[in-house]
């Protein structure tokens, strides 16, 4: 089964291309601009997979994450960044981040990676 994908960045162009991408291979896509709408989302994240920006405006997406792994239900997590240091990679290994993907995403990559949970 596909899991639901959220994605949460705030620059809507990036936003809605990987929303598009992935609606085309069959993933029910929802769309947040911060990670502070993805917290108030009314349904539950568990077993979703979240593509999760890490700078965002407010909360960054590292902190996001922290705060869904301590308050929500499992659930799958990959990180992106324009801008990707080893800190960040220690961070998404600390998070269990499937992945920490550069901008631009490799979407062949990205799709490996989601695909991957349907096994």
């Amino acid at each position: 089964m596909k899991p639901t994908i959220l994605i949460v960045e705030d620059d809507k162009a990036v936003r809605e291309s990987l929303r598009m991408v992935l609606e085309v291979y069959g993933y029910t896509v929802e769309e947040f601009a911060t990670g502070e709408d993805l917290i108030e989302r009314a349904e539950p994240v568990d077993g979703a997979c979240i593509i999760l920006d890490i700078h965002l405006p407010g909360a960054s997406g590292i902190e996001t994450l922290e705060r869904l792994r301590a308050h929500s239900g499992p659930f799958n997590a990959i990180l992106v960044s324009a801008r990707a240091t080893d800190r960040m990679q220690n961070d998404a290994r600390r998070l269990h981040a499937l992945a920490l993907f550069s901008k631009p995403v490799d979407i062949d990559r990205l799709l490996g990676t989601i695909s991957a949970l349907e096994q």
